[in-house]
């Protein structure tokens, strides 16, 4: 893979345990970067994991008004109506992200990453990582 198949995803703690648990295939978004279908997600899971938790491939991003996404994506999303319409706010265009190969990993901790990426903070949305970054995560993961 080249460096701009492979990303970094921060996913709330709850959200990423359905995601590794198969009850979310689809990653809900009010903006997103640009990534090739059949990108690889690294997902990080936030505080109070604060580890890599998981990888998926990326199938499809779909952007569409936030109903139209909820009619279409409600059951793959694993939140409620509430909470969807919720996060969306006022927004006039969403963003789903359908997942697949969802495969847990060994735990990557947020130390591990910061000293791998060379950064001191994980990106609050994603972030394209390199092919080197990510078979370091596969080698920490492998070894632990």
């Amino acid at each position: 893979m080249d460096a701009e198949s492979h990303a970094m995803i921060s996913i709330h703690s709850d959200h990423a345990a359905n995601i590794v648990s198969g009850v979310k295939t689809v990653e809900l978004r009010r903006r997103f970067m640009s990534l090739p279908l059949g990108s690889r997600l690294w997902i990080y899971s936030t505080l109070p994991v604060g580890a890599l938790v998981a990888t998926a491939t990326i199938v499809a991003i779909d952007y569409d008004a936030p109903h139209q996404l909820w009619a279409r994506y409600q059951t793959e999303a694993a939140v409620s109506k509430n909470l969807f319409f919720q996060y969306f706010g006022d927004c006039e265009l969403g963003c789903a992200i359908q997942l697949d190969g969802i495969e847990p990993i060994s735990p990557v901790p947020l130390e591990s990453i910061r000293r791998i990426r060379g950064v001191d903070h994980i990106p609050q949305v994603a972030a394209k990582i390199t092919t080197l970054e990510a078979s370091q995560f596969e080698e920490f993961r492998r070894f632990r």
